[in-house]
C-alpha cells in the first residue's frame, strides 16, 4: 500500500473513532483543507492554485495554501512530518496565475526530488519556479525552468531539458544544469518546423559541460519532421 493510501486510511480510521488514539495531528489546519484535503497531482487539469498537498518521501508531506493578492494569489508552503510537526515553511510566493498545480520530481538523478511551483502560464507554456532539497532534506530555490508541463521535461546528459512553444511554426529547446547552487542555462536552441532548421541562440555554458554544438545542432535536424 503506498504511503498516500496509508494516510488516507489513517484519516477515516480517525474519523471513525472519532480521533481517539490517533497521533498524526490530521485535525489541525495544516492537514485539512476545504475540499477535503485534495492531493496536489490528482486536481484537474486547470486548477491551479488549490489548496492541496503532496507526499515527499516516506515520511513528509508538504502543504500549499493559496491566498488571494491584487497580483493574483500568494502562496505558502508547510513541509512538515506525517504527526504535524512543521519542518521548514517558506513564502509568500507571488503566483500570477497557473493552470498547473505544484509538482515533485527528481530531474537530476540524485534520488532527491526537486518541488516544481507553478508561477504564470501562458497560452501554452507554464513557468516554475524550482527548489531542490539539500543533505538535510530542507529546500532552496534554484531558479525557474519553462515548458509545456513537467512531465515533459527530460533529463539527457546530465541536463534538464525543456521545450517551450514560439509560434504555431516554432518552438524552443533549453538545456539547463542543475548543481548545488542552482539551475544554469547550457544552451537555448530555436527549432523552425517549417523550414526544418535548428539554430543555437545561446550556447554560453556548452564549454563548461564540454558539449559540442554542432552535434546538438546535428542531432536536432536529423529528427523526424
Amino acid at each position: 500500500m503506498s504511503l498516500k493510501n496509508r494516510i488516507l486510511l489513517a484519516l477515516a480510521s480517525c474519523a471513525l473513532i472519532g480521533g481517539a488514539g490517533c497521533t498524526q495531528g490530521f485535525d489541525q489546519p495544516d492537514f485539512v483543507h476545504d475540499e477535503g484535503q485534495p492531493w496536489c497531482d490528482e486536481l484537474e487539469a486547470g486548477r491551479g492554485s488549490t489548496d492541496c498537498a503532496l507526499v515527499l518521501g516516506e515520511d513528509h508531506l508538504i502543504f500549499f495554501q493559496y491566498a488571494p493578492s491584487s497580483q493574483g494569489s500568494r502562496l505558502m508552503v508547510n513541509l512538515n512530518t506525517l504527526e504535524g510537526q512543521e519542518v521548514q515553511s517558506f513564502g509568500p510566493i507571488t503566483i500570477e496565475g497557473t493552470m498547473a498545480s505544484p509538482a515533485l520530481r527528481d530531474i537530476n538523478d540524485d534520488e532527491r526530488e526537486e518541488l516544481f511551483i507553478p508561477l504564470l502560464t501562458g497560452n501554452v507554456n507554464t513557468l516554475y519556479s524550482v527548489w531542490q532539497q539539500d543533505d538535510e532534506g530542507l529546500f532552496h530555490r534554484a531558479g525557474e525552468l519553462s515548458g509545456f508541463d513537467i512531465d515533459g521535461f527530460e533529463l539527457r546528459n546530465g541536463l534538464v531539458i525543456t521545450h517551450s512553444r514560439g509560434d504555431a511554426a516554432t518552438s524552443y529547446e533549453t538545456g539547463s544544469r542543475l548543481t548545488p547552487d542552482g539551475l544554469g542555462t547550457v544552451y537555448e536552441m530555436l527549432i523552425d518546423y517549417a523550414a526544418r532548421d535548428c539554430r543555437l541562440l545561446d550556447q554560453s555554458g556548452l564549454a563548461a559541460v564540454r558539449m559540442s554544438a554542432e552535434a546538438i545542432v546535428a542531432a536536432c535536424e536529423s529528427r523526424d519532421w
